[in-house]
C-alpha cells in the first residue's frame, strides 16, 4: 500500500481558517455522528473548533436584527465528550506552548491519529491520541490518549463533556443567538448526560466510561460535576517518560432516532461495545469499502490480466477508485472524497435516520447544517455503490411531502414546493438578508426562489430507479412527489399568445442573478436550466403513466386527472427559451441584455474574483446588471443528464441546434463564469472530455477535486466541506472520464481517458449487479457478478456471471 494516497497527513501549525479547514477535512462520521478533526485538548477559539453532530438534529433560535426578529434553525453542536485538561506540575496544557504537530488520517482503517508536543518551563510534554467512530454500532465513539512528559511530573488529567458548546464554527453566524440547548441532567455517578434542545424539544443524551492506566496498573478514575459539566478526573504522579493512558469510550442517542428512555440505553450501549469492538467495526466497514484492493499496473505483457492482483471478487463490495496518473494527487483526492461520502451517510445508519446530507455533511455548521439540492452531486454515488443509503436518503424528503404542500399554500401556489433550504421540519430555511463579508452590511436575499431545487428531488428520484430499476420507492410516496411538484409548475407557468409558456420568478443555480436591473421583485423570466429540467420531469411523469402499474391508481388519489397531463404534455413541448441565431442559449430571457463587465480589470484589482458578487455590491453596483455567472446554469443541464438527451429535449421543445451547439454555448458561459461555487468547474470538464479537450478538462477536474484541500473558496472549508463537489467529482471521472452511463436503464461504457492516465478501476452496481471496470488506453475489461446485457463503446455485449470479457478500445 502506497500510504500517500491513503493518508491525509498535516505536520504544520495552522492558525485561524486554515486550521479548521484542516479540522474539516480530518472529520470522522458514520452517517449517525460527525466529528470534527479538532484536538481532543482544544476548546473552541479562533485556531480551533470542535464539533460533534447528529444528523437531522436541529433548533431553531430567535435573534433581533434591524427592527426584526430572525429566525435561525441551525444544526446543534453536541455536548463535547472528548475535551482533555491536563495539569503539568501545576501547569494547564492550554497554556504551553505547541511545538510541533503531527496529525494522521488514515482512510484505509477510519482512525485519526495525531501527536502533540508541548514546551514546557521543565521540558517536554507530548500527547498522543486516536479517535475512532463506530459505523456498526453507530451510537458509539471512542478515544485512546497518552499523555508523556520528559521530566517527572505530577499530572492530573481530567477528561470531559463539556455541555457549554454553542454553534459559532461559522464567524458570520456569531452575531446571532448561539445556545442551541438546556442541561436538563449530569449525573456523576452514572456518568452520564442528558441535554434537550430548545425549541425542537429533542433530547440528546450521552454516557461515557474513562479508563485510565499508568505503569500498567489501572487507576480509580472520580467523577464530578463541575459548571454542568461532567468531569472525570485522576492523580497521577508519573516518572519522567512513562505515559499515562487514557481510553474513553461514549455513547450517544438522541430522541428522534430512539424510542427509548436514553440513559438507560446508552448505559446498555457502553456495557455491550468495547474499544475493541469498535476498532473491529470500523476495520470491517472500510475493509468493506476499500476491499483491501491495490491494483498492480503492467502494461506491457499481459494488458488487462496483470491488474487484478488479488481474486476479483473482492471487487464485489469495493468503493474504491484507483487511478494511476502523474503524481499521487489525484489519487489522495479521490479517496478522501470517498471516504467522506461514505462517513455523510451510510445505510446501517440511516435506514434508522429522519435525515439527508446536507452541503457540508456532518463536518462543520456552513449553511446552517441545511439540506440544499446537494443531494443531486451526492445521491448518484450511493445509487451507483451503496443504492440502500440512496433509498434511505430520498425517504427524508418524500416524508416532507406535506410540508412542501404547505410551502406552496403558503406562497399561494398549487401543489408541492420544496424549499431551498431544509432543516428539521421542511419548511422554508433560507433568510430574507444575509452578509456581505466584503462591505460587511446586511443584504436582501433571494435565493428561496430557487424553485430548481424540487426538480433536483424528482431528478434524484429518477436516478433510483434508473440505477436500481426500483420501483417500489414510487409507489411507496415517490410518484406523489412527482405528482405534486408537477401540480406546482404546471399551475405556476403561463401560456402566451403565441402557444409558448412562460415561467417568471425563479432563480437558477447562478446565485449571482436574483433580479432584473432596477427590478423591485426578485426572480428571473424562462431559466434555461429550470426550464429544460422542468420539460424533462413533465416528460418522466408521461412515461411512467405508461410503465408504472400503479400509477393510474395513484394519480387518481392524487386529484391527477387526464387534463392535468394533458397539459403537462403542452408545457413540456412548448416552454420558451431565449436563443440567438449562433445557437446560444440565454441563461434567462433577456440575459444577452445585460452589459459586459471586464474580468481582467476586476481580477487586476482585487485578484481572487471568485464572489465578484460580494465585490460588485461592495462598489455600490449589482451581479444582476451583468453577463457574468457563478456557475453557468445552461451548462449544467449537460451534467444532469447529458448532451445527448439535453439535445434530444431542447428540438422536442422546437428548437434547431446547429452541428456545433454545445462548443459555442460552452465557449460563450466559460468566458463569463467565476466559478463561485465549488460545483461549476466538474461540469466543464465533464463537457470539455466530450470536446476532446482534454488538457482543459482534466485541469477543471484537478482544480475541483482540490477544492476543499488547498481550501480554494477562500476558507469556506472552515464551515465544512463540500459534500456537492466530492460527489460530482467523483461522477466526472467515472461516469465522463471512464465513460459509464446508467440513466437510461442500461449499462453503457464508453471511456475517455486522458493521455497520462495508464488506468482507471471502479465497480458500479447496476440493477442489483456489480460490475467491475478496469480501463487501459488500449483496452477495457468488464467482470459482473451475474448475467448482463451492456452497451460497449456503442456495441452490444452480453456478460457472463463471473467471467471476465476485454474490449479493445476504439481509437
Amino acid at each position: 500500500m502506497n500510504s500517500r494516497n491513503w493518508q491525509l497527513r498535516y505536520d504544520d501549525l495552522q492558525t485561524g481558517k486554515k486550521s479548521y479547514g484542516q479540522e474539516s477535512l480530518l472529520s470522522l462520521g458514520n452517517g449517525f455522528l460527525g466529528w470534527r478533526g479538532a484536538p481532543i485538548w482544544s476548546t473552541y477559539s479562533d485556531n480551533h473548533y470542535p464539533g460533534l453532530y447528529a444528523a437531522g438534529i436541529f433548533n431553531q433560535t430567535s435573534t433581533p436584527v434591524a427592527g426584526r426578529d430572525v429566525i435561525n434553525e441551525n444544526m446543534v453542536n453536541l455536548p463535547n465528550p472528548q475535551l482533555l485538561e491536563a495539569t503539568i506540575n501545576g501547569t494547564a496544557l492550554a497554556n504551553l506552548d505547541l511545538v510541533k504537530r503531527s496529525s494522521k488520517l488514515n482512510f484505509k482503517s477510519g482512525i485519526l491519529e495525531e501527536i502533540f508536543v508541548f514546551q514546557h518551563d521543565q521540558g517536554l510534554v507530548t500527547l498522543t491520541s486516536a479517535k475512532f467512530i463506530d459505523p456498526i454500532n453507530w451510537h458509539m465513539l471512542a478515544i485512546t490518549a497518552s499523555l508523556t512528559a520528559d521530566f517527572d511530573a505530577e499530572i492530573q488529567l481530567s477528561s470531559l463533556v463539556d455541555t457549554t458548546v454553542e454553534t459559532q464554527n461559522v464567524e458570520r453566524y456569531r452575531a446571532f443567538e448561539s445556545h442551541q440547548f438546556d442541561v436538563q441532567e449530569v449525573n456523576p455517578t452514572a456518568k452520564t448526560v442528558l441535554v434537550q434542545t430548545k425549541q425542537s424539544g429533542i433530547q440528546i443524551g450521552l454516557a461515557v466510561d474513562s479508563q485510565v492506566e499508568y505503569a500498567g496498573v489501572s487507576l480509580p478514575v472520580t467523577a464530578q460535576v463541575v459548571d454542568q459539566k461532567l468531569v472525570e478526573e485522576v492523580l497521577v504522579k508519573a516518572l519522567a517518560n512513562t505515559p499515562v493512558q487514557l481510553t474513553k469510550r461514549v455513547a450517544i442517542a438522541t430522541s428522534r432516532e430512539t424510542f427509548a428512555d436514553l440513559l438507560p440505553f446508552l448505559q446498555n450501549e457502553l456495557a455491550q461495545h468495547s474499544l475493541a469492538s469498535i476498532q473491529n467495526n470500523m476495520a470491517d466497514y472500510w475493509a468493506e469499502i476499500w476491499a483491501d484492493k491495490d491494483i498492480v499496473v503492467d502494461t506491457q505483457s499481459q494488458g488487462v490480466k496483470d491488474f487484478i492482483t488479488k481474486q476479483w471478487n473482492q471487487l464485489w463490495d469495493n468503493d474504491d477508485v484507483t487511478i494511476a496518473s502523474d503524481g499521487d494527487i489525484l489519487q489522495l483526492m479521490i479517496r478522501m472524497n470517498v471516504f467522506h461520502l461514505n462517513q455523510a451517510a451510510q445505510w446501517r445508519a440511516n435506514e434508522h435516520l429522519d435525515a439527508s446530507v446536507g452541503s457540508r455533511g456532518l463536518t462543520g455548521e456552513g449553511y446552517r447544517g441545511h439540506i440544499f439540492w446537494d443531494e443531486l452531486f451526492v445521491l448518484p454515488y450511493y445509487a451507483a455503490n451503496e443504492p440502500r443509503t440512496a433509498r434511505a436518503i430520498l425517504q427524508y424528503r418524500i416524508k416532507r411531502l406535506s410540508a412542501a404542500q404547505a410551502n406552496a399554500s403558503r406562497e399561494g401556489e398549487a401543489g408541492a414546493m420544496y424549499p431551498w433550504q431544509a432543516g428539521l421540519y421542511g419548511d422554508e430555511q433560507s433568510q430574507v438578508i444575509h452578509l456581505n463579508t466584503v462591505n460587511n452590511e446586511w443584504e436582501p436575499d433571494n435565493s428561496r426562489l430557487q424553485r430548481h431545487v424540487s426538480l433536483a428531488i424528482v431528478y434524484d428520484l429518477w436516478i433510483y430507479t434508473q440505477f436500481t430499476g426500483d420501483t417500489s420507492l414510487l409507489d411507496e410516496g415517490g410518484l406523489n412527489v412527482l405528482l405534486e411538484t408537477s401540480k406546482f409548475w404546471l399551475n405556476k407557468v403561463q401560456k402566451a399568445d403565441d402557444g409558448r409558456f412562460d415561467l417568471s420568478g425563479v432563480m437558477g443555480p447562478d446565485e449571482y442573478h436574483e433580479a432584473y436591473p432596477e427590478a423591485k421583485e426578485g426572480g428571473v423570466k424562462n431559466n434555461a436550466y429550470t426550464n429544460v429540467m422542468l420539460s424533462w420531469s413533465l416528460g418522466w411523469l408521461l412515461d411512467l403513466q405508461k410503465t408504472l402499474p400503479s400509477f393510474a391508481a395513484i394519480a387518481a388519489a392524487d386529484n391527477f386527472d387526464a387534463d392535468l397531463l394533458q397539459k403537462a404534455a403542452d408545457v413540456a413541448a412548448n416552454l420558451r427559451l431565449e436563443q440567438r441565431a449562433d445557437g446560444v442559449f440565454a441563461q434567462y430571457q433577456d440575459y444577452f441584455n445585460l452589459s459586459e463587465i471586464d474580468f481582467d480589470a476586476y481580477a487586476k484589482r482585487y485578484g481572487d474574483i471568485h464572489r465578484i458578487d460580494r465585490l460588485l455590491k461592495a462598489e455600490g453596483k449589482s451581479p444582476d446588471d451583468y453577463q457574468v455567472a457563478k456557475q453557468a446554469d445552461f451548462l449544467m443541464l449537460m451534467y444532469n443528464l447529458g448532451n445527448q438527451r439535453v439535445a434530444h429535449l431542447l428540438e422536442q421543445m422546437g428548437y434547431q441546434l446547429p452541428a456545433d451547439w454545445l462548443v459555442k454555448n460552452t465557449d460563450y458561459y466559460q468566458a463569463r463564469t467565476v466559478h463561485g461555487s465549488t460545483t461549476s468547474r466538474p461540469v466543464f470538464a465533464g463537457i470539455d472530455v466530450h470536446l476532446d479537450r482534454m488538457d482543459e478538462a482534466e485541469e477543471f477536474l484537478q482544480q475541483a477535486i482540490r477544492s476543499d484541500y488547498d481550501d480554494i473558496q477562500g476558507g469556506t472549508t472552515a464551515e465544512g466541506v463540500h459534500a456537492g463537489v466530492m460527489g460530482e467529482t467523483l461522477a466526472v471521472i467515472q461516469n465522463e472520464f471512464g465513460g459509464v452511463d446508467l440513466r437510461d436503464g442500461q449499462f453503457s461504457i464508453n471511456p475517455h481517458l486522458p493521455e497520462n492516465w495508464s488506468h482507471l478501476a471502479f465497480t458500479q452496481v447496476f440493477q442489483g449487479v456489480k460490475v467491475a471496470i478496469v480501463e487501459t488506453p488500449t483496452v477495457v475489461q468488464l467482470t459482473a457478478n451475474a448475467d448482463l446485457d451492456v452497451e460497449v463503446m456503442g456495441q452490444p455485449a452480453h456478460l457472463v456471471a463471473n467471467q471476465s470479457m476485454t474490449f479493445k478500445m476504439e481509437k
